[in-house]
C-alpha cells in the first residue's frame, strides 16, 4: 500500500475501495465512492479535527478528492 503525505504525520491512502486520511494514527477521514465521477460519500471521525493543524489538512485532503475543500461544510 503506497502512503502519500500531505505534509509528515498527515498522509492518505487508498485502502480497498477507501481512501483513508490520518493524521499521526488516527483516521481522521474516509472517502468512499469516489471512482469514476460518483458523488463520495465522507465520513469524518467523530471528534475530528482535532486541531487547527488538522483541519488545515483534512482541507488539503478533501479539496484532492472531492468537490469540498471544507470540512464544516460537509
Amino acid at each position: 500500500m503506497k502512503v502519500n503525505y500531505l505534509a509528515p504525520k498527515q498522509a492518505w491512502t487508498i485502502q480497498g475501495k477507501q481512501i483513508v486520511f490520518q493524521s499521526y494514527d488516527t483516521v481522521v477521514c474516509i472517502i468512499e465512492n469516489w471512482e469514476h465521477g460518483n458523488h463520495p460519500v465522507i465520513k469524518i471521525t467523530p471528534g475530528q479535527p482535532q486541531s487547527q493543524t488538522t483541519a488545515k489538512y483534512l482541507n488539503m485532503f478533501l479539496k484532492l478528492h472531492t468537490p469540498f475543500n471544507n470540512y464544516k461544510n460537509i
